[in-house]
């Protein structure tokens, strides 16, 4: 059964919250919390982000959201919208830095995500040398990471249809850097390489941190049923 919002919030310290103007806007603004005894709490500064180039679809195994907006779908050119864990940090160095103690994987040459829905490897990472070398076992599309360079030095990978893959509900959604502050992605969300790298300085993997992605109609609804912050808390934050 997959965890409804309330259950996933219920062990999560850190929440990263991404909001849009609508269903098909593209640029977003990203807060950041941390929750104590008192309660949620904001932490750094907010920053612009931009979402998919088509905006966002809600994803539909998360029964918390109701029957507003489109389904996420594979190819839409829309990012998921709905509350996420966010699993660890990807790059291209063979570590991060000094002061960032997120877990980390370093991005081999042969890496793949791959991205066909008929594949029994969908929405996952995954080498060459993990598959062997039998022509066709990635399936007939994929993401080779490698030939992403400014993009993906940096990424983290956000468990969207991960655990259990629904074939075309969507694949390879990471944040990771942006194009420019004007350009929507294939379906990830993206910022300034210096604010993907503060994100990185704060989270930690002991503190369960979520990604939740909304419009900000949808927020103003669920957010207390979910235990979010507060409009007013999202408001001057």
């Amino acid at each position: 059964m997959t965890p409804s919002a309330v259950d996933k919030i219920s062990t999560s310290r850190q929440l990263i919250i991404v909001t849009t103007d609508s269903w098909t806007g593209v640029k977003a603004r990203l807060r950041c919390f941390e929750r104590s005894a008192a309660g949620w709490t904001r932490q750094m500064k907010p920053f612009d982000v931009v979402v998919g180039k088509e905006g966002l679809a809600r994803d539909g195994e998360l029964q918390d959201i109701a029957g507003e907006g489109p389904i996420k779908r594979e190819g839409d050119g829309k990012a998921p919208a709905g509350m996420f864990p966010l699993l660890h940090a990807m790059g291209f160095a063979a570590k991060l830095p000094a002061n960032v103690f997120f877990r980390y994987e370093q991005i081999q040459p042969d890496m793949h995500c791959i991205d066909d829905a008929g594949s029994a490897y969908y929405n996952r990472i995954v080498s060459k040398s993990m598959l062997g070398m039998a022509t066709g076992k990635r399936g007939n599309s994929s993401e080779r990471l490698v030939e992403m360079v400014e993009e993906y030095r940096w990424l983290i990978v956000v468990d969207y249809n991960r655990q259990d893959p629904k074939p075309g509900a969507g694949s390879c959604i990471f944040l990771h850097i942006w194009r420019s502050a004007e350009k929507g992605t294939a379906g990830c969300t993206a910022m300034a390489e210096q604010d993907l790298l503060a994100l990185l300085g704060w989270l930690r993997n002991e503190k369960n941190p979520l990604l939740v992605q909304l419009p900000r109609a949808e927020y103003e609804r669920v957010w207390k049923a979910w235990g979010l912050p507060s409009l007013e808390q999202l408001e001057t934050a």
